[in-house]
C-alpha cells in the first residue's frame, strides 16, 4: 500500500534531526519506486497479451513475482500465456530479459558480484547492508559472485571479434606473470596474466597505462598468451611497432612465449623484470650483504666483467664457517651465476639497448595487488572454479568490460524473440493520448516545533 500525503507530513513533522528525515523519505520513495514500476509492468503484460491474442494465444494463468531491483523491491502480476501445438511462456518475462528462479535482477546481481569480488563475502553483506536497500546473505552473496563470474568468464574467453581499424603504435608492451593463491585439498590455483599496453603516461601524483588490458586464466599461461594473440591481431598493426615484452622468465614466461604472440613486427625486445632479478640477488646472497648490494650494481651497470669479479669475490669470502655451510654457500653462488648468465641478454636496461623511451616496464608485477588483494592471505583459499570465477571479475573490471559482457548475454536472449515481440514492446511503451498522470496540488504546513528539524527548514526557506 502506497503512503498518503498525511503520513509524508508526519514523517517531516516528527523528524528531529537530518537523519531521521531522510531514512523516512528514503523509505516512502522507495515504496513509490516500486509501486509505478510494478503499474508499468502490468500495463506492459497488457499490450503484450493484446498483440499474441491475435495470433491465438489465450491465458493460462496468472502468475505473480517478486524481483530486487537496484531501486527497490517490486511485486507484479503477469500472464502465462498458451496455444495449442506451443509451450506456454511468459511474454513479459521474456520482453524484459527477465531470468527464470531468479529473485533479484541482473543489474543486482552484477553489483552484488562487483561487492562480492572485492571482499570477502560477509563484509560485502553489512557493506550492502549499509549503503543500499539490497538484503543479501554471505551465502546468496557467494553464489551469485560465482554466477556472475563464471558469466563472465565465458564472455572473456571469448570474446567477439573487433571492428575498429587496427592502430599503429611506436611502441607496445606486453608483461606477462603468474600468482599463486591457496587453494582446497588438491587444487593448487594459479592465476596466469598477461597485459598489453601502449606505455606509461606520467603525472605528477601518479603514473598512469596507456589503453592497457588485461587477460587471464587459471588453466595455463597458454590460455591467457592464446587470448593475448587475437587481441594483438584484431587491435594494432606491428609492423612497424617496436614491442617491447617483460617477465620474471618463469616457466610458461620465456622469451619464446612472447615472440609466438607477437608475429611481425618491426623489432621486438624482451626484458627480465628487474624486481625478480634483484630478489635473486637477495635470495643468493644473503650471507654476504657488502656483495649483495655491489652486485645488485654492477647489474644495473650492465658489467659482466664486474659480475664475474663480485662472484669470484664473494667464493673467497667465504671461510671460518663448517664445511656443510661452505658447500651450500658456494652452490648458492654456482646457482646465482648460472641465472645472471642465462638471463643477461634481458638483464639489459633501456639506455644499453638505444631505445628512445626509458620506462614502462614491470607494471605486470605491480599490478598483481589488484588480485593479491582479494585472493591471498587472510586464510583465504580456493578452489579452482572458484578462483577463475572471482579472477574474470576483477579483469572484467579492470579493462571496463563488465557491462559488456552481461549484456551480450542478454542480448543473446531476446534477439531470438523476433521483430513481434519487439514490436509489442514498442507499442506498449508508447505514449498514450488518453493517458495522464494526475497530481493534486497542496500546501505543506509546518505544525511542528520551531526547534524541530521541519522547523527550522521552515525558518531558511520563509
Amino acid at each position: 500500500m502506497l503512503p498518503s500525503l498525511s503520513q509524508i507530513i508526519d514523517v517531516l513533522k516528527n523528524s528531529s534531526t537530518p537523519i531521521d528525515m531522510e531514512m523516512g523519505l528514503s523509505l516512502w520513495l522507495k515504496d513509490l519506486d516500486s509501486f509505478i514500476v510494478g503499474l508499468l509492468f502490468q500495463r506492459l503484460d497488457k499490450e503484450l497479451y493484446a498483440t499474441y491474442y491475435e495470433k491465438g494465444w489465450r491465458i493460462d494463468r496468472i502468475e505473480s513475482r517478486t524481483i530486487q531491483f537496484i531501486f527497490g523491491e517490486v511485486r507484479f502480476e503477469r500472464r502465462r500465456l498458451r496455444k495449442k501445438g506451443e509451450k506456454s511462456f511468459l511474454p513479459l518475462d521474456e520482453a524484459l530479459g527477465l531470468e527464470k528462479r531468479k529473485g533479484y535482477s541482473l543489474n543486482v546481481r552484477k553489483k552484488i558480484a562487483q561487492m562480492g569480488s572485492q571482499m570477502p563475502f560477509r563484509q560485502a553483506e553489512k557493506g550492502l547492508r549499509i549503503c543500499s536497500p539490497i538484503s543479501a546473505s554471505h551465502t546468496t552473496i557467494h553464489s551469485i559472485t560465482q554466477e556472475i563470474g563464471g558469466k563472465v568468464q565465458t564472455y572473456l574467453s571469448k570474446r567477439p571479434s573487433r571492428k575498429e581499424k587496427r592502430r599503429r603504435m611506436s611502441h607496445v608492451f606486453i608483461e606477462g606473470d603468474g600468482l599463486h593463491i591457496a587453494g582446497r585439498q588438491s587444487d593448487k590455483p594459479v592465476i596466469h596474466r598477461v597485459l598489453v599496453h601502449e606505455g606509461v603516461k606520467a603525472d605528477k601524483k601518479r603514473h598512469e597505462l596507456i589503453e592497457p588490458m588485461a587477460f587471464f586464466s587459471v588453466k595455463s599461461s597458454h590460455e591467457a598468451f592464446e587470448q593475448t594473440a587475437v587481441y594483438l591481431d584484431q587491435t594494432y598493426d606491428l609492423k612497424q611497432s617496436i614491442v617491447i615484452s617483460n617477465s620474471d622468465g618463469g616457466r610458461g614466461y620465456e622469451a619464446d612465449r612472447f615472440e609466438a604472440i607477437i608475429g611481425m613486427c618491426r623489432r621486438h625486445e624482451h626484458f627480465r623484470d628487474k624486481f625478480h632479478v634483484h630478489r635473486k640477488i637477495k635470495t643468493r646472497l644473503s650471507f654476504d650483504k657488502p656483495m649483495m648490494n655491489r652486485l645488485t650494481q654492477a647489474v644495473r651497470a650492465y658489467d659482466w666483467k664486474r659480475v664475474e669479479r663480485i662472484l669470484a669475490t664473494a667464493q673467497s669470502r667465504i671461510v671460518d664457517v663448517p664445511e656443510t655451510v661452505t658447500v651450500g654457500r658456494m652452490e648458492e653462488i654456482r646457482k646465482l651465476h648460472a641465472y645472471l648468465r642465462r638471463n643477461w641478454p634481458y638483464v639489459k636496461g633501456f639506455y644499453e639497448r638505444d631505445l628512445s623511451i626509458d620506462r614502462g616496464v614491470g607494471v605486470c608485477e605491480t599490478g598483481h595487488r589488484f588480485y593479491s588483494y582479494r585472493m591471498k592471505r587472510q586464510g583465504r583459499s580456493w578452489t579452482t572454479k572458484g578462483a577463475e570465477h572471482v579472477g574474470a571479475l576483477l579483469t572484467a573490471e579492470r579493462n571496463s568490460e563488465l557491462d559488456t559482457a552481461l549484456k551480450s548475454e542478454v542480448d543473446e536472449h531476446v534477439e531470438p524473440l523476433g521483430k513481434e515481440l519487439k514490436g509489442a514492446v514498442r507499442e506498449a511503451l508508447k505514449k498514450s493520448k488518453t493517458d495522464t498522470l494526475r497530481v493534486k496540488t497542496g500546501k505543506l504546513t509546518n505544525y511542528a516545533s520551531t526547534s524541530s528539524f521541519t522547523g527550522i527548514l521552515a525558518k531558511m526557506f520563509g
